[in-house]
């Protein structure tokens, strides 16, 4: 089954289709180059994290129709930032339009995640619990590769922790 069969639209260029890793994952029409924004995530802000959230900062957390759909991979395509008041999603690598799902690592989208699980994404698959869990059990290798693009506020906060 391709991305297309069974897709919905979520703008001109995102659409949802049936993802490998887990239900359904968003995809892109048209290829986008490393480094490039892929969009702007908008939604509702709120102050507690939840499944559905990528926190923004120290107590903020989005909830947004799209990130239902980006589904995590410990070795993602795409990262999420904050410029200003901006959430941006951007383009980890090369992704190919209408094949390579949009995906992030989880461990960067949360300092502790509200539901833990395991990863979905490894042969050997890998408890993903948020920012703090890679702490707390001395993961540096991993730590290293992720703090390129993890969110400020979570590596702010390890260093006061």
């Amino acid at each position: 089954m391709t991305p297309k069969e069974n897709a919905y639209e979520t703008s001109s260029w995102l659409f949802i289709g049936p993802s490998k890793i887990n239900g359904f994952g968003l995809f892109s029409r048209s290829s986008i180059l490393s480094g490039a924004v892929i969009g702007q995530l908008g939604g509702i802000v709120m102050r507690t994290a939840n499944k559905r959230t990528i926190q923004i900062d120290h107590h903020r957390h989005l909830c947004s129709d799209h990130i239902d759909f980006v589904n995590h991979n410990c070795h993602p395509s795409a990262y999420i930032s904050v410029v200003s008041e901006a959430i941006v999603l951007n383009a980890l690598e090369d992704i190919v339009g209408e094949s390579d799902e949009i995906t992030i690592d989880y461990n960067c989208s949360e300092y502790s995640l509200a539901e833990r699980f395991m990863c979905r994404c490894c042969q050997n698959p890998n408890y993903v619990a948020g920012y703090e869990y890679l702490l707390q059990t001395y993961q540096r290798d991993y730590l290293r590769r992720i703090n390129r693009f993890a969110l400020p506020h979570l590596v702010q906060r390890a260093r006061v922790d």
